[in-house]
């Protein structure tokens, strides 16, 4: 699975969210489209997914989570993150 297949597995999940800003909504139906995908496609999407994360933490980002969220912990700005990757694609 390459970044383009990701974000297409991501957004298929949020249209089937019955709320697609519930990033748990969208990471669960996610999960599940994974699940029926072989192993190789899971550990690709894994692996898409851990270098958003890495990619994505800067300072700024930080910053923007701490001003959004009144604060913001080592875990809440994992959490951030992974709400950001849920409710956001990239343009192509």
């Amino acid at each position: 699975m390459n970044g383009q297949q990701f974000w297409q597995l991501v957004e298929a999940a949020r249209d089937q969210a019955r709320h697609p800003d519930d990033a748990q909504d969208v990471a669960h139906r996610a999960t599940e489209r994974l699940a029926t995908r072989p192993a190789e496609e899971i550990v690709a999407a894994q692996q898409v997914l851990w270098d958003l994360m890495a990619d994505s933490c800067t300072n700024p980002l930080w910053a923007a989570a701490y001003l959004i969220n009144g604060g913001c912990s080592d875990d809440g700005f994992d959490n951030f993150r992974g709400w950001l990757i849920s409710a956001w694609r990239p343009s192509t």
